[in-house]
């Protein structure tokens, strides 16, 4: 008989340590969140031989080459040329932004020789060129042209009454 009370009161005595261990695990973990990408933004420069014209984020001059045609999914800079004049390439998935006031849009295509997700403005591929320092635009060429930065057009006026 005497078991019987001790037990109760050993179960008593130590059901508060339960509980708190009972409560501990069914906590839920605070919910994970994964960072959302920075968005990435070419910028402006103005240069004295080309005008306003955009740059990757270290300030190289962007530069278009006549040869690609991405509408048919042709790139002409490939192998030796890239040596020289480097895709602006993005990882995918990471949203691409326009400086405020430039008109144009940016996007991303897979280049069909495996080197990666090249920006694209207004679906032309853009460039570095290995001979110029920030803000130089010596890749300038009969085929290699500076990728211009034109002002987007003035927000229309909201209706008056």
């Amino acid at each position: 008989m005497r078991r019987l009370v001790i037990a109760p009161l050993v179960v008593a005595a130590f059901a508060p340590v339960l509980v708190g261990v009972a409560c501990a695990d069914t906590t839920p973990p605070p919910p994970t969140t994964t960072p959302s990408p920075v968005p990435f933004t070419v910028l402006v420069t103005d240069t004295d031989t080309q005008g306003r014209v955009f740059t990757d984020p270290n300030g190289q001059v962007l530069y278009r080459y006549a040869g690609d045609n991405v509408a048919v999914g042709t790139f002409g800079c490939v192998a030796a040329c890239l040596k020289t004049h480097p895709p602006l390439l993005t990882t995918p998935g990471t949203p691409l932004r326009m400086p405020p006031g430039v008109a144009g849009t940016l996007s991303a295509t897979l280049r069909p020789d495996g080197v990666g997700d090249q920006v694209t403005l207004n679906g032309a591929p853009l460039y570095t060129f290995t001979g110029d320092q920030p803000g130089d635009t010596n890749g300038v060429a009969p085929d290699w042209h500076a990728a211009q930065a034109l002002p987007a057009p003035p927000s229309p006026a909201p209706p008056t009454r």
